[in-house]
């Protein structure tokens, strides 16, 4: 459903990533997954992200930045975003993966919608590990981190995927949510909106030509087969930017 992708460039891989895992003891998440926490890497790397995050919420002199830095920030903190590791998904958040792969271990109903069971097979393992580097449903998200996992392009990831879960993009991606059938239109608006929040949050010096043209070379990569008047969108979307607890989903079930 909801791949990751690169993040901005303004978002600051240039800054070192040398402080220990003791030195980000400050930081903390939620595990989308209590009996299969990120550990070793995995694990360091996000908390330098989310110090990232904390970085730019105290320093940046753009306001729309620090708001959606710090929002995007107390949301994972307070456990509202859930994070986990693509290999550790399991029921209907694994089953959905699945769909996106089109294999047959999938085929047929879902799982119920608090499933968190259901792993499919070896097939569909192997296709993770291979070709998903992070995944979203719901408000979890998932990740494959490495080694050469940079930081900044990660906290500028958490900022899109928090916008995701904001706007239970999932439920608004599909024509048929059970059978993954993209609906252009409004699929074209739920990444359009989230690569508008990575790119105000990458830079300082963002202006609102630069992010709708960011936003509209990201969005048009995906092949949705529609072209709306990009700066209209960037427009009608720069109030909803902001992961804000006020305005954050009551529940995450099955899409109404």
């Amino acid at each position: 459903m909801l791949v990751l992708l690169a993040a901005c460039s303004g978002a600051g891989a240039s800054e070192t990533e040398a402080r220990t895992e003791d030195d980000l003891a400050e930081r903390r998440y939620v595990d989308a997954y209590a009996d299969a926490p990120m550990t070793g890497v995995a694990r360091t790397k996000m908390l330098g992200a989310l110090d990232r995050l904390a970085k730019v919420a105290r320093s940046s002199k753009s306001e729309l930045r620090r708001a959606i830095a710090t929002e995007t920030l107390a949301r994972i903190e307070d456990g509202d975003v859930l994070l986990g590791s693509i290999q550790a998904a399991r029921g209907i958040d694994r089953w959905h993966m699945c769909k996106d792969e089109e294999l047959p271990v999938c085929a047929g109903a879902p799982p119920a919608s608090d499933d968190r069971v259901w792993t499919g097979d070896a097939e569909l393992a192997r296709r993770l590990e291979e070709g998903l580097a992070g995944y979203q449903w719901g408000n979890r998200v998932y990740f494959s981190i490495t080694e050469e996992t940079d930081v900044g392009e990660l906290a500028a990831t958490l900022v899109h995927e928090a916008v995701h879960v904001a706007h239970r993009s999932e439920c608004h991606y599909y024509a048929v949510v059970d059978d993954h059938v993209v609906a252009p239109e409004p699929a074209y608006v739920e990444e359009y909106r989230s690569f508008l929040a990575e790119c105000w949050y990458g830079d300082d010096a963002a202006t609102a030509e630069e992010c709708v043209a960011y936003a509209k070379a990201a969005t048009d990569d995906y092949g949705f087969g529609v072209s709306p008047d990009a700066a209209a969108l960037g427009a009608r979307l720069i109030g909803e930017l902001v992961p804000a607890k006020a305005t954050w989903p009551r529940a995450f079930g099955a899409c109404e």
